[in-house]
């Protein structure tokens, strides 16, 4: 999922089901962080979920 909200709807979604959730950050003007360097920062979060990229 992308960003805490889309990981909480997943997960209600989903109970039950046995499959992982996860998140990575979300790219928004409101957040610094996640304006520096987005794409990396995703591309890591996504390797340490067992998404190959």
């Amino acid at each position: 999922a992308i960003g805490a909200f889309a990981e909480k709807r997943a997960a209600a979604a989903l109970a039950g089901q046995g499959l992982p959730i996860g998140r990575i950050l979300h790219p928004s003007p409101a957040s610094p962080v996640a304006n520096r360097g987005w794409a990396p920062q995703a591309e890591q979060q996504l390797r340490e979920l067992g998404i190959a990229i």
